[in-house]
């Protein structure tokens, strides 16, 4: 295409039906110079809808000269994007008699950009006076640009215009409106019957008669309708109109928004939902619910207060005047943890007693919880409170029952300790005399059979002296009056002593007993009752060589610890499985299948380690396994404090 040229061009065509006259020749230069003045471009068309003649505004608004366009198809040069659907209505028009179109397409400026036309079209060939299709184009792309912003700002927005003509079968829908229900906007309505396609059954009624009564009052529309998606499902639209008034001051159409507010509608449903339901929770709670401000006021009280206090909601909206109702060596405590609460806590939880409306006192417990803001400020708090007074009356009885079994226990321990000597004098006297008729010491008894009677006499008194003083040592601790006589003993001395004491019948039994001192454990001034710990020892090794059977072995191992020394007493007997373990470092229990071995002890012996070990500050850590063993360790701490002052 020819550019613009500096030199004015010659006519490039020629009006038809010029006549003779000074009048009608003045007339054709008065249409001609409308014509060549006018801003629109005026286009002739023949039945190839060819240009024949094109007005020189083509040059204002593209920057071309007319000449560059006379004979070429009306269709050349526009955007590749436009360019089969204006052919074709083009080509229609060229085929039916009379046809009037409006088309809008894109055409290239002479300065390289696109610039948006609109043109209307209508088929004059068989008119005698012009014989051309007529086209009348417009430069639209100001127009263009203005509603494409206002058609992405309806995007980015959620919303959509519409406008309804009064008269007009239809709304006209912005593609905004038909982008919030998801539907191309070729596809919305455009028929009388528009509401019934579009809008959901129950609403129909409601928004037509609102926009036939905006009609007619001028009213401003405002409403919340379901409209029909593309995927089938309704959504939510707030529709907000308003009358248009036309020249003569009547209302000429509504013009109005429409914005797409499904999440706020179902949001705001499921809200009022979850409202209701736990408000029917609260009222139906047997506890007492109470929602209370930053200022301590009251807000909120569940109807349940009537029932357990008595009291009408509306009573108490204070926590003030709710502390006139707490019993008065209450209050204190309840005051300073509720201020406490406010200032920091996230949960407070207390107990106290609260006055009835018929004026007894119950036992009520409160959870309080703080809704705070991200800065820490509190917003409200949430608490509930329940009747109590039943579970207290059961937790002073069960109190008041743990102290006098405990007193029991005491009196019981008290009783077996100041015994001691009491049931050991006897039991010395028994063992002694029955020694020394075992022994004929004094002649001859006689009958053989009562050698053997004073022998099992002395065995007897020898394990009942054992027992009662295994009793006695555990009443003795449990009582309170067990004193460790501390002093610097010798490892090797202790352990010697106790192995000494099972030889015997580790030998009977044929088992094989091992004793193993390190060297550092041997140095440690180990700070204890020297007794209690041959006690100790004496237990574990009397417990390994009874349930070791014929052929074992017994070992025992002092090892140096970084807090003290270890004592280690190992068998490879009978074993006990993994859940008999905990059980057995308390009074009287046996884990035992063998019912003969089972007789032979009271439970006792563990129970006593595991006392006199605590009372030297140390532990016990038992380890077995089926058929494979048992090791007892026990770990007794050096004092080193203790031996400097001794020394």
């Amino acid at each position: 295409m020819a550019r613009r040229k500096k030199a004015k061009p010659e006519e490039s065509g020629k009006l038809k039906g010029a006549c003779d006259g000074s009048t009608v020749a003045d007339a054709a230069r008065f249409y001609r110079a409308l014509i060549e003045k006018a801003g629109d471009v005026i286009t002739l068309l023949d039945r190839d809808c060819k240009i024949t003649f094109l007005s020189p505004a083509i040059t204002d608004v593209l920057g071309y000269y007319p000449e560059s366009y006379i004979g070429r198809k009306v269709t050349v040069g526009i955007h590749a994007e436009d360019r089969a659907r204006v052919t074709e209505n083009f080509a229609q028009c060229a085929q039916t008699r009379e046809w009037v179109s409006m088309e809008r397409f894109r055409l290239p400026h002479a300065d390289g950009n696109w610039r948006w036309m609109e043109t209307r079209a209508k088929n004059l060939l068989d008119d005698e006076d012009v014989r051309a299709i007529l086209c009348i184009t417009r430069d639209v792309t100001e127009a263009r640009r203005l509603e494409h912003q206002l058609n992405e700002a309806e995007r980015l927005a959620g919303f959509g215009h519409w406008r309804w003509a009064k008269g007009a079968p239809s709304p006209t829908w912005s593609e905004g409106v038909a982008k919030i229900l998801d539907r191309p906007a070729a596809s919305m309505p455009s028929g009388g019957d528009w509401y019934a396609d579009l809008v959901h059954p129950d609403d129909r009624n409601e928004l037509l008669s609102k926009f036939l009564d905006a009609f007619e009052t001028r009213e401003t529309l405002l409403c919340t309708s379901r409209f029909l998606a593309g995927d089938d499902s309704y959504r939510y639209i707030k529709t907000y109109a308003y009358a248009e008034p036309d020249a003569r001051g009547e209302i000429g159409a509504l013009v109005g928004l429409a914005e797409d507010v499904t999440q706020e509608v179902l949001a705001r449903e499921a809200l009022e939902r979850s409202e209701a339901k736990y408000r029917l929770m609260a009222e139906e709670a047997s506890d007492i619910i109470h929602h209370i401000s930053p200022d301590a006021r009251i807000l909120y009280v569940s109807p349940s207060v009537e029932g357990v206090l008595g009291y009408a909601p509306e009573s108490v909206n204070h926590f003030g005047k709710f502390l006139d109702f707490v019993h008065q060596d209450d209050v204190k405590r309840l005051h300073s943890g509720f201020e406490a609460f406010l200032r920091e806590g996230q949960m407070l939880r207390t107990d106290y007693r609260f006055k009835h409306k018929d004026g007894h006192f119950m036992w009520l417990e409160t959870t309080m919880r703080a809704v705070r803001e991200a800065n820490g400020a509190l917003k409200e708090i949430v608490s509930m409170t329940r009747d109590m007074s039943e579970r207290k009356k059961h937790e002073l009885q069960l109190m008041e029952a743990r102290e006098r079994a405990e007193a029991a226990n005491r009196t019981k321990s008290r009783f077996l300790a100041n015994m001691s000597h009491e049931l050991r004098t006897p039991l010395n006297a028994i063992i002694g005399f029955s020694d020394m008729l075992k022994l004929e010491m004094f002649g001859k008894l006689g009958n053989p059979r009562y050698v053997e009677y004073a022998q099992l006499i002395n065995q007897s008194g020898g394990l009942l002296l054992d027992l009662i003083s295994d009793i006695l040592d555990m009443s003795k601790i449990e009582a309170g009056k067990y004193d460790l006589h501390r002093e610097l003993i010798d490892v090797t001395d202790v352990v010697t002593q106790a192995t000494k004491m099972v030889a015997g019948r580790a030998d009977t039994t044929g088992l094989q007993l091992s004793v193993k001192i390190e060297d550092e454990a041997k140095a440690l001034p180990v700070f204890a009752d020297s007794r209690a710990l041959t006690q100790i020892l004496l237990n574990l090794l009397s417990n390994a060589v009874k349930f070791t059977p014929t052929g074992g072995k017994v070992s025992v191992n002092v090892l140096a610890t970084e807090s003290g020394i270890r004592f280690v007493v190992s068998d490879t007997g009978r074993g006990i499985a993994k859940e008999h373990i905990p059980r057995l470092a308390h009074a009287f229990e046996q884990v035992s299948s063998d019912a003969e071995l089972s007789k032979q002890g009271t439970g006792l012996g563990l129970a006593l380690v595991r006392s006199l070990a605590e009372l030297h500050g140390g532990q016990i850590l038992i380890e077995s396994e089926i058929d494979k063993g048992t090791s007892v360790s026990v770990d007794i701490p050096v004092e080193r404090g203790a031996v400097q002052a001794a020394q």
